[in-house]
């Protein structure tokens, strides 16, 4: 096939999405979509490949197979080499750990599988995983390896054009699959070849269904494409489901460029864009550890982020020139091999070496022993999280436990960041007053909100809201406790009040969020502020202010609740201007990870803020 500009200006365009993005959404807010044209981009040219290769009676599976392997191994595992050196002399032991795990995932293509197994509300925040990004070359992987056999074994059992026929046929039943999946299983639509293969088939249908347009169409064709990926990167955002319908806009922006075919095209085809496209592959493997780089160590700025951006060009050029052009066949082999075993050693210690500074670093004992973190020694966290219950049980419930058989009383309903101020509650109260919880992960407290969907979060969340109508009425508490982690605005909680007082619950309570921070306090801590009681750190999540000021806010137009201010309690404005919070309740952490309570600090919550309002 003839060298094609405008795809590698496509790929400039997708991979500079996606960096913008990750190193900070609100330049791109909908930067993620470059990978769904990435994946239209690859079922464009596998598909050309394979049906050229047939038609010429010249193809080869073998052949297909090692020529992606040269194409996709060597610059990943010159990244994991260079993660596992990175890891030995600067991460403790657990993270060290989960670095070798995640190579191990991502040099087996199994790595979208492995995220979506961990994906969820008590995972790891996504900036300690370095080599998140990888799920797309796994699903990338999975298909060159399905798809060859599918089309060869139509080949022989169909014409050309029938063939033809089912590609387009697959393409549109897996955008519906894809869109009601989405809705009903989020975490799984996001991660897996099912849900994401009909964007790779769609490219597949451009190259077999070409437009004959003459050339006054193209350049509207390819302006209407553009618009439709500029669309998606600036009005789509984390908010929305992903892939899901809203997917069919930068998939149909990536079609039509394709289809436009403009290789003298000013926008996609300028020197710039083909030296970003040609080095895209390379950019987008080295852009992600540097995002994580950045929010482990670095102050998470603006300057510090279009440095990064720099640097990952830097090292995307320096790859492509030294491994991509370079490392095949045996090279590969070798690359592929040193990385895996590299990181199968790590992995079988624990990432535990004694003659590693990191592993006898007394913070290492320190980050292991919150990474083991016990919070809840009466064990009904989970009996009374209906997600957790899900996991455990397969199907969503909660212990006869959790609600009190005695009237009057408490009731705490909300996500497990209120679960964790449980623990704190069941000490402080006065001895007998009657206690019931509902607090399922990732599940804001709503009579109203319902999710429909079939991960256990959803499940464990529309459960858990569902049942709180009759066990609130069951139980007549005298007081009920609202609380979530994050996304207040989304909760209508002036009508879940009006709710709760029509049901004859004389006073509620709505805590705001408590401090958090990103990856997580003990990792902050460890590495900064070690022995300080209140600290200022980069990595506090900023955008709980704005959901504390709007629960703020909300409290002064309605009088019907109590507003328990956790920022205004736990933090203070310092003398540079800078939100400095406590990090400590005595020898204990605030946070065991990024924002859930330690015992020590539920109860300091508790006893100080909660109960005195009881």
């Amino acid at each position: 096939m003839k060298f094609r500009k405008d795809i590698n200006g496509l790929r400039a365009i997708a991979v500079m999405a996606v960096v913008l993005f990750h190193f900070n959404s609100f330049w791109v807010p909908g930067g993620f979509a470059g990978v769904d044209v990435f994946f239209v981009i690859s079922g464009f040219l596998m598909t050309g490949i394979i049906f050229r290769g047939i038609d010429r009676q010249t193809f080869s599976l073998w052949k297909f197979y090692k020529a992606r392997a040269d194409r996709i191994i060597p610059a990943l595992a010159v990244l994991c080499l260079a993660l596992a050196l990175f890891g030995w002399f600067f991460e403790y032991d657990v993270v060290y750990k989960t670095i070798s795990k995640h190579i191990i995932a991502s040099l087996g293509f199994i790595s979208n599988i492995i995220y979506w197994r961990e994906s969820g509300y008590f995972d790891a925040s996504s900036h300690e995983k370095w080599l998140l990004h990888t799920w797309s070359l796994s699903v990338e992987w999975q298909f060159y390896i399905i798809y060859p056999l599918v089309l060869v074994v139509l080949r022989k059992l169909m014409s050309a054009g029938a063939t033809r026929i089912i590609i387009l046929l697959g393409a549109v039943a897996g955008f519906v699959f894809c869109a009601v999946a989405t809705s009903r299983a989020p975490d799984a639509a996001y991660f897996l070849l099912s849900t994401r293969a009909w964007e790779m088939m769609v490219g597949g249908v451009a190259c077999l269904y070409p437009f004959s347009s003459g050339e006054k169409w193209k350049k509207p064709l390819e302006w209407v494409g553009l618009a439709l990926i500029i669309i998606s990167c600036f009005l789509v955002s984390e908010e929305n489901p992903w892939p899901g319908y809203l997917a069919a806009l930068p998939v149909l922006g990536a079609f039509f460029v394709l289809q436009a075919q403009r290789n003298d095209s000013l926008i996609t085809g300028n020197v710039l864009f083909q030296k970003l496209g040609a080095w895209s592959y390379s950019i987008y493997l080295w852009h992600w550890p540097l995002v994580v780089y950045m929010y482990s160590y670095m102050a998470i700025t603006a300057v510090n982020s279009l440095l990064l951006i720099g640097l990952s060009i830097i090292l995307g050029m320096l790859s492509n020139m030294l491994v991509e052009r370079k490392a095949s066949g045996k090279a590969m082999l070798a690359l592929w091999l040193a990385a895996l075993g590299a990181a199968g050693i790590v992995y079988m210690n624990n990432g535990h070496f004694d003659i590693r500074d990191r592993s006898n670093d007394a913070g290492n004992q320190f980050i292991t022993s919150y990474n083991n973190y016990k919070m809840d020694p009466t064990g009904l966290f989970n009996k009374c999280n209906a997600s957790l219950q899900m996991r455990d049980t397969g199907k969503p419930q909660v212990d006869d436990i959790c609600i009190s058989s005695t009237t009057g009383g408490v009731f705490l309903w909300g996500d497990s960041h209120m679960g964790s101020l449980s623990t704190g509650l069941r000490y402080e109260m006065p001895k007998g007053m009657p206690f019931s919880q509902l607090t399922s992960s990732g599940c804001p407290p709503s009579f109203t909100m319902k999710r429909n969907g079939s991960d256990r979060f959803d499940q464990g969340c529309d459960y858990s809201n569902g049942m709180a109508y009759r066990a609130i009425m069951k139980a007549r508490p005298e007081v009920v406790i609202l609380g979530a982690a994050s996304h207040h605005e989304s909760v209508d909680w002036s009508e879940t009040v009006s709710r709760l007082h029509d049901m004859g619950v004389p006073r509620v309570i709505i805590m705001g969020p408590f401090p958090q921070w990103e990856p997580s306090l003990p990792q902050a801590y460890v590495t900064r502020h070690m022995g300080e009681k209140y600290i200022s750190d980069f990595t506090f999540t900023r955008s709980l202010i704005d959901s504390n000021n709007y629960l703020k806010a909300l409290h002064a137009k309605n009088d019907d609740f109590v507003f328990v201010d956790m920022l205004d309690h736990l933090c203070f404005t310092n003398d540079r201007g800078h939100l400095s919070c406590r990090a400590r309740v005595g020898d204990s952490l605030i946070t065991f990870d990024y924002g859930h309570l330690t015992v020590e600090a539920s109860r300091f919550v508790a006893k100080n803020y909660v109960v005195p309002l009881l």
